[in-house]
This record gives C-alpha cells, sequence and structure tokens, in this order.
C-alpha cells in the first residue's frame, strides 16, 4: 500500500524531519511505500493545487497523509479541500504535532478522515495493514475518526521502543537539496522526550496525554535512546550515502541531561570513527566539566543552551524554566574552559514582560560574552500551557497569520511596547553591545540612543539601511581588533566578531572549507 504525505516548511527553515524519517523506516520495513512531497520556497516553488492534483493523479497513493506544524496548518487545511474536491474517495490522514496539541480542533475540523494523535511510528502501519486488509479502522490506537456523526476517540498507545525502531529512512528527502541549503548541516535525533516542563514547548502536554490514557506511568517513560551502537552505524551510513554533509546537529532537547550518557556516546563517536564535527543542546542545570571535556575531545564545536529569558520572574512565572543566572553563567564557562563555541535562545515579547526584564535578558547575554546567540519573539502555540498563560493579550488575527517567530509579535503591548520590540529583532546584537564591557561599548551605545530616539515612521523608513550599516561598522571594528556582536549567518544571530575571524583564518589555512554558519532552529 502507498502513502503520498505531503510536508510543507513554508516560510521556515529548510531540512528533514525525524519523524517522517522513522515513519518511512517503519512502513518500508513492512512492505508499505512512502512517497514524500516537501513543500518549500527554499527547494522549489510552492505547489498548486492544481499541481498537486496531478502529483495525485501520477502517483496514484492509497492514502494521503500531511504532517502539520502550527504555522503549517492553515496552508494543509486550504491544501485539504482542493484535493477532496478532486479525489472525494481519496482517504486522508493527518499527523504532526499540531495534532497532538489541539486533536480536538483537527479532529472538529472534519477535514481528515484520520487525526493520528501523539508518536505515529506504528499507528500509521496499523492503519495503512487496516485499510490493505479491508480491517475495520475505528478501535485503532492513536486514532480519531467519525462515524457518520459520531465522533471516534481512541487513547494512545504507549511510546515506541527505540531499541526495536527499524532503522529511519532519510531517502525519502531530497538530500542533495537539503544538503545544500544547510551547508552540509545535518540534524539528528539520538533520543526522544524531555523531563522539563517549559511553557512555550509541546513536551508537557504530550506526557500529560500519553498519562492520561494509561499509555505511560511517569515522564520518566517519554525520555528514551537510541542505542548508542545502532547511532553509530546510522552515522557511518548517512555519511556514506551523502558525502555532502559536514557537521551533524544532534537536535535532542536535552543531549546533555545525563553526563555518564554523554562520555559513553562521546567515547562510541571517537571509537566508531564517525569523524564529523557536531552540535549539541545542552542545558544549564545539567553542564558540567565532565560534559565539556567528553565533547570536546570527540569533536563538538557547538553547544546551544535555551538561555530563553535573563529575567528570573519570567523565567519562574512565565516560563517554568527553574534555573539561576549563575548556573546559567557556570554552565556557559564550562563550555567555554574546552574551547566549545556556545551558542544561545533568546525570547522577548515575552506575556507580563515590560522593558526592564528585557534589559536583564540583553545584559545577561553581555555578561556571559556567549559566542552567538539567536533571538526570536514568543510564539504562543495553541494548546501549550504558554498560550493558556498569554491568552489575555494574544491578537488572534495576528496569530493565525503569522509564519514564523520573527516578524512582530501576536501579542498586544501598546504601540510603544510594539516599536521596541521591532527595533530589537532587527538590531538585537547592538542593545547587547551597548550593555557589554568590550571596548566597543560607547559606540553601540551612542548607537542604540539613536534608534531609541527615532518614532515608529523614522524607524520603517531607516531600520533597512541600520541592518545594513551593521556589517560594515563590523568590518571597521575587526580591523581595531575590537570585539563585538555581529549580524551573521541569519538577521536574527549575533555572532562574536573573533570567532569571525577565527574561523576566516581556518578557511585561509585550509583546516575548514566554508563558514559554520548553523541557521537552522536553535531553540
Amino acid at each position: 500500500m502507498k502513502i503520498l504525505l505531503i510536508y510543507p516548511q513554508i516560510d521556515a527553515p529548510l531540512g528533514t524531519n525525524h519523524g517522517i524519517a522513522a515513519l518511512a523506516g517503519v512502513l518500508h520495513a513492512n512492505g508499505h511505500e512512502l512517497d514524500l512531497l516537501h513543500v518549500s520556497e527554499k527547494k522549489c516553488p510552492i505547489p498548486s493545487s492544481d499541481e498537486i492534483n496531478a502529483l495525485i493523479e501520477q502517483k496514484q497513493p492509497d492514502l494521503l497523509g500531511f504532517s502539520a506544524m502550527t504555522q503549517q496548518y492553515e496552508w494543509i487545511a486550504a491544501t485539504s479541500k482542493a484535493i477532496r474536491t478532486q479525489y472525494p474517495f481519496l482517504p486522508q490522514i493527518i499527523g504532526g504535532v499540531h495534532c497532538t496539541m489541539v486533536p480536538d480542533e483537527v479532529h472538529e475540523s472534519k477535514l481528515f478522515d484520520y487525526v493520528c494523535v501523539g508518536e505515529a511510528d506504528y499507528a500509521l502501519l496499523d492503519l495503512m495493514n487496516a485499510l490493505e486488509n479491508g480491517e475495520p479502522t475505528d478501535n485503532l490506537t492513536n486514532m480519531r475518526m467519525w462515524d457518520g456523526q459520531r465522533p471516534i476517540v481512541n487513547k494512545v498507545a504507549p511510546f515506541p521502543n527505540l531499541d526495536t525502531l527499524p532503522r529511519l529512512d532519510y531517502n525519502v528527502f531530497d538530500m542533495k537539496a537539503i544538503l545544500r541549503e544547510t551547508r552540509g548541516w545535518m540534524g539528528i535525533l539520538t533520543s526522544r522526550g524531555c523531563p522539563y516542563k517549559c511553557t512555550y514547548c509541546f513536551n508537557m502536554e504530550i506526557v500529560d496525554r500519553y498519562i492520561e490514557d494509561g499509555a505511560a506511568a511517569k515522564v520518566k517513560d517519554f525520555l528514551r535512546h537510541f542505542p548508542i551502537d545502532v547511532m553509530m552505524e546510522d552515522l557511518k551510513t548517512l555519511v556514506r550515502e551523502n558525502p555532502e554533509i559536514t557537521t551533524f546537529i544532534f537536535d535532542d532537547d536535552l543531549f546533555t541531561l545525563n553526563v555518564n550518557y554523554v562520555e559513553e556516546f562521546c567515547a562510541a563517536y571517537i571509537k566508531h570513527e564517525v569523524g564529523l564535527p557536531f552540535v549539541v543542546n545542552g542545558h544549564v542545570n545539567c553542564f558540567d566539566d565532565r560534559a565539556g571535556k567528553a565533547l570536546s575531545d570527540a569533536g563538538c564545536i557547538i553547544v546551544k543552551f535555551g538561555l530563553e529569558s535573563g529575567s528570573d520572574k519570567i523565567r519562574r512565572d512565565v516560563l517554568h524554566r527553574y534555573m539561576k543566572n549563575s548556573q546559567i553563567e557556570d554552565s556557559f564557562a564550562a563550555a567555554h574552559k574546552y574551547q566549545l563555541h556556545s551558542s544561545a535562545f533568546i525570547m522577548f515579547g515575552l506575556p507580563y514582560e515590560g522593558r526592564e526584564e528585557i534589559i536583564e535578558t540583553l545584559a545577561l547575554c553581555a555578561k556571559v560574552k556567549l559566542g552567538r546567540f539567536r533571538w526570536a519573539l514568543f510564539f504562543p502555540f495553541r494548546g501549550t500551557a504558554g498560550y493558556d498563560i498569554a491568552k489575555p493579550l494574544i491578537d488572534e488575527s495576528k496569530l493565525d497569520g503569522k509564519g514564523n517567530y520573527f516578524d512582530g509579535s501576536c501579542l498586544n503591548f501598546g504601540e510603544e511596547h510594539d516599536l521596541f520590540l521591532d527595533k530589537l529583532s532587527k538590531l538585537c546584537n547592538w542593545y547587547v553591545n551597548a550593555l557589554s564591557d568590550w571596548e566597543c561599548a560607547p559606540i553601540y551605545q551612542e548607537l542604540v540612543d539613536s534608534v531609541e530616539g527615532m518614532n515608529r515612521e523614522e524607524w520603517l523608513d531607516r531600520c533597512e539601511g541600520l541592518v545594513a550599516y551593521d556589517r560594515t561598522l563590523s568590518d571597521e571594528l575587526m580591523e581595531k581588533d575590537m570585539i563585538h556582536y555581529t549580524l551573521r549567518y541569519s538577521n536574527v544571530m549575533g555572532v562574536r566578531s573573533d570567532y569571525i575571524q577565527w574561523e576566516k583564518e581556518q578557511m585561509a589555512s585550509g583546516k575548514i572549507k566554508e563558514a559554520i554558519t548553523y541557521t537552522l532552529d536553535e531553540g
């Protein structure tokens, strides 16, 4: 049996999807076919409804599927309706994070014959087996459907066992196109799950649903690792089949949660001679000298931390991230001790966050002297605790039309604060430089004062030119060896200038082929 799966990444970074690779692995290991339509303007023009219908005519799938992130759902819904008009009897299924977060909303739309909730590795297999054999589908775990006007809501099955899961199959993706866009950076998961309950993330809601349905007993059931030896073979296979890969990004929410695991993984990475540099996600509550040394020895080049906010009040009351600034400083120090390039993700435009709390975040970045930082405006995903916290402030009309985290907030803060957020979203690195103890600080403070004095009309007229000026100023300051953060690799990333200079030297000497331009989601 064949499924045509449509996966949109519109107005988003281009990359593979671990869940889809897992689905492909399970289906192919059990005699089914999965064709993927990966929709991204970074790969090829967004197909029209007529073009998608023509593809369906060509592929002749038995089942049509969609993988949905919240920002992509509006496009998916419109596409589903257009396909239904042309192919009314082709069954449709939708899954992905959005369906797990707001399953009632998706189910009640009646756009799809099946709504899959939770991890779908075997749920999709069970559905395709049932359809192929003409068996009932109304009792399948993880699935929601309709029997006439009667809704059918089935419980989720226990989390899949990663020890026995078939190998992930990334060949359904156009790997050459993706690696060309990412400059050879390849995202990989070595685990699934996270024990923390940050309000802006969906992990808490997933675990709660599994516990409520009796499919999991505790939060720790959610956190599972792929066997390390299997991971090493997968990595070597990926490199062999895709020589364009230059760097692995281990996208696990918390790669460093267990230091013993970090040491074991790094030892295996060396033993199996994977040989490529890699990037990991760390957490300031669980990163120390042991982790730093093991990662450095194995070839890790960047450790990313979710700093989010420098305000203890916002972290505690809004984000539910219970950590102290001293822990943040210690973790970055441990990374720097072993020459690991540090990266942080920060947010502003958070509910009930004022200017004072934002300045605390910027000041902490300046104090820690991290290697790079990426910023975004808070986005309240439906179904998360963060959405409930922010709800009194949300402008639903802005929420529905927003495709990314960078182009304005969907919360109502008022004109003055909205203007401040817009300035920060374009020139956050200037504000951090101005708060630093570096020699460049007075230069950037003068620039910030000038920006702060602009009204909305003046700002909109000049902001594009000021963003362009960042590179000119940076080049001048680098000639004087004045350390600063400059906009590089992305319009929402500040990178230390001494790192840029080091990178140029490495490229000139042939030690690296091109800039380390990590621009995928660092969240």
